[in-house]
């Protein structure tokens, strides 16, 4: 009998833009109430009357606190005196062997080491190397390592991910495994992505665990607390008060993921965003798609070389997480127009 895509999961679109709507209130009140006490203290010091939004600030008071958290308290009252159980059914199916896709853009002082890293790991079938158009030596000195490089003209994170995934499904292994070339992961925590992909679709690392990061990373608290809000704003999305989001996520900018081949395929041609906010489209698709998506904690450690995207600074990092908020808002997930065709031989030119 074949195989029967499952059917897709909608957005809880209603109480996504409720708590986005119950956070600007809550933002409004404490703005309003934080401008009518500083106006009374230089009001008290100077000796004048200055203006205050009494009215306005009971009134946006009284809808934040008196009116807008009755929906949500209701809907979480009823969750929890009629309980439901979900239909879901826990399947387990052996895993193969993988490819691994690393990708890279001026990564010469690590990509070597990546390489040999990833190939010494029993279970690993192949490694390839996506070329973002590297200045340096990146292509030469990965393929001289053992892997097979290709080069991916569109300059961007998220479109050297596509290019990885696709070309780890040309490859013909029943897993592909996506990371970067910059030895912030390693190949020692590959184990606990295919341990859960026997059950599920697609397992991605998180980052954001202290027990498991090096203390000179690149995951301070600015970074680590980002994305863990983040990632449960996209939880949210999500939601279903039987068990809560599809899948529990504490980061949603872990670039180590693995996928089942034969669920990669069902969503690799609605995977479409080429910037750095690639990792949370990625869970979008793959949720809506039916993926069963599972988040494990792995090992993060200091980058060789020079940082490109949103870890390279406060600044980068609060507009890569903007970009990534406004996403999971607004965007809509496009259904695939077409099933990857099996063993196809790759387009791409080797090294």
């Amino acid at each position: 009998m074949p195989n029967m895509e499952p059917p897709r999961v909608k957005p809880n679109w209603l109480l996504l833009w409720y708590l986005v709507l119950l956070l600007i209130g809550l933002a409004a009140a404490t703005t309003l109430a934080s401008v009518t006490v500083a106006a009374r203290v230089i009001g008290t010091i100077a000796g004048a009357s200055i203006p205050l939004p009494d009215t306005l600030l009971v009134t946006v008071t009284a809808i934040v606190l008196g009116v807008l958290p009755w929906p949500g308290l209701l809907m979480l009252a009823a969750a929890m005196v009629r309980p439901q159980r979900t239909a879901n059914s826990v399947t387990s199916r052996p895993v193969g062997r993988a490819v691994v896709g690393l990708v890279a853009l001026n990564e010469e002082q690590a990509v070597a080491d990546a390489v040999r890293d990833f190939a010494s790991v029993r279970g690993v079938g192949a490694v390839i190397v996506v070329d973002n158009r590297s200045r340096d030596r990146t292509a030469e000195l990965a393929a001289r390592a053992g892997a097979r490089v290709v080069h991916e003209a569109r300059r961007g994170y998220g479109f050297a991910c596509q290019r990885a995934l696709h070309e780890g499904l040309r490859s013909g292994h029943p897993a592909v495994v996506l990371c970067e070339a910059d030895r912030t992961f390693r190949a020692d925590d590959l184990g606990k992505l295919t341990a859960y992909l026997k059950h599920a679709d697609l397992v991605i690392g998180s980052r954001t665990h202290y027990a498991l990061l090096k203390g000179d990373s690149q995951m301070n608290s600015f970074l680590t607390l980002g994305n863990v809000f983040v990632g449960k704003v996209l939880q949210l999305r999500y939601w279903d008060w039987r068990v809560g989001g599809r899948a529990r996520l504490t980061d949603v900018g872990c670039t180590y993921m693995a996928f089942r081949a034969d669920a990669l395929a069902r969503i690799v041609h609605s995977l479409e965003v080429g910037g750095n906010h690639f990792v949370p489209h990625v869970l979008m698709v793959a949720q809506e798609h039916g993926l069963r998506v599972v988040q494990v904690p792995v090992t993060f450690w200091p980058r060789v070389g020079t940082s490109k995207g949103g870890s390279a600074g406060w600044k980068q990092g609060l507009q890569l997480g903007l970009t990534m908020l406004w996403h999971i808002l607004t965007y809509r997930v496009k259904a695939s127009p077409a099933s990857y065709p099996a063993h196809a031989e790759s387009s791409a030119v080797a090294y």
